[in-house]
């Protein structure tokens, strides 16, 4: 057996495994929505990790950033997603690395049916995702604390945010996406929550201009060096 078949092979039996528990599959994971929240099982390196994040988390997280056409893209996304938001752990599981099928399905199905255990007791625990918090000490991959700042700015509580945010910066803490020279995460964040605010009106306004000058000034030069073309001709070299 290659490895190509061997990958083939393990993916197809992940994913008739997940499906007896409700998961569906794409690459890496395999995930499911239910009652406002998205499970997702991460497969790597023998291991599996289970999370959950409510499904506002993602959607909310990508109109700060601009990028609300991201909602329209299968639920998929909140799981593979470069800029999809990581969540609180629920479960870490071993499975097994065999080439034998059967063997492969007993480990697949012992994961999906811990993961569904750990699912159901969550949502005994958290029935309503508009308020759910997560719990800190279980958020292993997020170190701006994004989804905990997540669930502030849904339920209302931008000030917090802010204060958040400014004992950070007292802190000397850097985010890990940066975009530009002067912006990061926190800085998308502070705006959005302070987008009310006179201030923050004038420069969305002065920014949305400013893109404007430049995307006409780019277009006027593309006309212009087309009428020099049209007058002057191409150039053509005649050998003699």
């Amino acid at each position: 057996m290659t490895e190509k078949q061997y990958q083939k092979l393990v993916a197809d039996v992940r994913r008739a495994e997940g499906r007896k528990y409700g998961f569906r599959q794409n690459t890496y994971i395999n995930f499911k929505v239910e009652d406002g929240y998205f499970f997702c099982v991460y497969f790597q390196y023998g291991s599996a990790r289970l999370t959950v994040k409510p499904m506002y988390a993602d959607d909310l997280w990508w109109d700060i950033l601009g990028e609300p056409e991201n909602k329209d893209k299968p639920d998929s996304l909140c799981g593979t997603g470069e800029h999809s938001l990581p969540g609180e752990v629920l479960g870490l599981y071993r499975t097994e690395e065999t080439r034998e099928a059967e063997e492969l399905s007993e480990s697949f199905e012992e994961v999906f049916g811990k993961a569904s255990d750990a699912l159901s007791e969550f949502l005994t625990e958290n029935p309503d995702a508009d308020v759910f918090c997560p719990d800190e000490q279980k958020m292993y991959l997020d170190p701006d604390r994004l989804l905990y700042l997540m669930a502030l700015i849904h339920n209302g509580r931008e000030n917090e945010v802010l204060e958040i945010i400014r004992e950070a910066r007292r802190k000397g803490h850097r985010c890990a996406f940066r975009s530009g020279w002067w912006c990061d995460r926190y800085t998308f964040i502070k705006r959005w929550c302070r987008r009310t605010r006179l201030t923050e009106r004038i420069r969305r306004k002065v920014v949305a201009y400013y893109d404007a000058l430049i995307k006409y000034r780019a277009y006027a030069l593309m006309a212009f060096s087309f009428l020099i073309f049209m007058e002057t001709g191409p150039t053509i070299d005649y050998a003699v």
